[in-house]
């Protein structure tokens, strides 16, 4: 079920969803930065030996993993504030039924 409500949000609304996309932003950011670390940890100074020797150390498994932690992160920080919209007081019903779907669907 998709969350397709035509719905005009509030001051409120429109501040929680600001939030959700500066947290999506900062997860997109530190996926990016594990990543990037990782690269100037095996390149960065150590020459052709040193390079081919943490590559084939590094544990590139792990670093996937470790970039795609931050998304359940992201889905539990979503999940809170749409719980905490759709219980908001002073929102509209078609805010609050957009709101419980969203927290339904993560």
């Amino acid at each position: 079920m998709a969350c397709n409500f035509n719905v005009k949000f509030g001051f409120d609304s429109k501040r929680a969803i600001r939030e959700i996309q500066e947290k999506q932003d900062m997860a997109n950011v530190l996926s990016g930065l594990l990543g990037m670390s990782v690269m100037l940890d095996i390149f960065a100074r150590n020459g052709v030996i040193g390079s081919s020797y943490k590559v084939v150390t590094t544990d590139f498994e792990l670093l996937g993993k470790s970039m795609h932690s931050s998304n359940p992160i992201l889905v539990r920080q979503v999940e809170n504030i749409a719980y905490r919209m759709a219980t908001h007081s002073s929102i509209t019903d078609q805010e609050r039924m957009f709101w419980r779907c969203l927290y339904n669907e993560m």
